[in-house]
């Protein structure tokens, strides 16, 4: 019983983010991350004891250890790709603004 709370908010999220790409809130490449990991969620939700599966042929004695684990490295990966987009976006706004100067520079000079 306990587990169709979390089927239902698997495919709650799934919906959410197909919802978000239709509607142009969220681009696709973003996205499909949170669809895979909503959708291994929801797999995780329907069979509970493929954790402890995985975990046993990894030698890791706790596992909710494992979904621990690889839930703070996927965070980390987002951060990091989250933080390379933002490095590149003030990267363009930089040149950008150079850019204006430049040529409001070339206006006043006139």
């Amino acid at each position: 019983m306990q587990n169709i709370y979390f089927i239902i908010l698997s495919v709650i999220i799934i919906f959410y983010m197909i919802f978000s790409i239709r509607k142009n809130t969220l681009s696709i490449k973003t996205s499909f991350v949170w669809v895979m990991l909503s959708l291994v969620m929801l797999l995780l939700s329907i069979f509970p004891k493929s954790i402890d599966w995985i975990a046993l042929k990894l030698g890791i004695a706790y596992p909710p250890t494992l979904l621990l684990t690889l839930c703070i490295v996927l965070l980390l990966v987002q951060n990091f790709n989250t933080s390379k987009k933002t490095y590149d976006l003030q990267e363009k706004l930089n040149y950008l603004e150079q850019e204006i100067t430049i040529t409001k520079g070339d206006k006043n000079d006139k």
